[in-house]
């Protein structure tokens, strides 16, 4: 299961293999237009600093709490009313509009929002629907100290711990293998 705000997330990218190397994925070049066109959002003008930095204190926010979901705690609640006042940037309301045959109906959302408030919004969006309706249970980040991936866990008992168990799954297995055979030599 893939979600906007997942992705969003991991965009503060992190080298599994444990170089220490760190990229803010919203400052590199075209990153971000292909995540919109990834999510089928719109993409509007460039970036300038101003929305560059209310997306990174978005991510930081959205962050904070799914390392309180994580941990078990509750979400600070000025990072909850952050959330809420991102929520607010992309109202929505619901249209109903005859279907092609013109016999049946359609009901259809419609944002009044545009550009990046409505980018904001649905980011925000994401999020929420993520936290209120699964299991947060399932939002884990990833066991690997160097990773730090947020995903959702998909296993049938929730006990996956890694983003990926053939990289980070394996690496810290090696680590895990290595370390006992220093403690036996």
């Amino acid at each position: 299961m893939e979600w906007l705000c997942i992705d969003f997330l991991n965009s503060d990218w992190r080298d599994w293999r444990g170089s220490g190397k760190r990229e803010n994925r919203l400052d590199k070049k075209g990153w971000l237009e292909s995540f919109l066109q990834q999510w089928n959002l719109p993409v509007p003008a460039p970036a300038d600093e101003k929305v560059r930095l209310s997306l990174l204190q978005l991510r930081e926010q959205m962050r904070r709490i799914v390392m309180a979901v994580v941990r078990g705690e509750a979400a600070q609640p000025e990072d909850v009313d952050a959330l809420n006042r991102a929520l607010v940037l992309a109202p929505s309301y619901m249209h109903v509009t005859a279907d092609s045959d013109g016999l049946g109906y359609m009901l259809e959302q419609v944002n009044p929002a545009q550009g990046w408030e409505l980018i904001h919004g649905r980011i925000a969006e994401s999020f929420a629907q993520l936290l209120t309706s699964q299991d947060v249970r399932r939002i884990k980040i990833c066991d690997n100290d160097d990773c730090q991936w947020v995903f959702f866990d998909e296993s049938r008992n929730r006990v996956r711990r890694w983003c990926d168990d053939k990289m980070c799954g394996n690496l810290m297995k090696v680590r895990r293998f290595r370390e006992r055979q220093k403690e036996k030599g």
